[in-house]
């Protein structure tokens, strides 16, 4: 019973990291390494740069989202088995 405990304090915590990683990637040290004058498939590297990183945002929010629905779902039913409720069932 304490595993998924642990997962639901892990997604929590990965949550919390996903926005600050993305703003960090976002800040211009990094976006200044992709701007120059290289195309990839006639497309600045920038644009690659901000897209792929965008699309990896949201990619990882789907996992984390999904992996709080599991972890949710696995503790109301450990405490429907426990005969207990947990905050906010009625």
């Amino acid at each position: 019973m304490r595993r998924w405990e642990a997962d639901a304090q892990g997604t929590r915590d990965a949550a919390t990291l996903l926005p600050v990683a993305a703003a960090f990637l976002f800040l211009p040290p990094f976006l200044l390494v992709f701007i120059a004058p290289a195309r990839v498939a006639g497309i600045p590297l920038v644009l690659i740069y901000v897209f792929g990183i965008w699309a990896a945002i949201v990619f990882s929010a789907w996992l984390l989202a999904r992996r709080h629905a599991r972890t949710v779902e696995g503790a109301s039913d450990a405490a429907d088995a426990a005969g207990q409720r947990l905050p906010g069932q009625h």
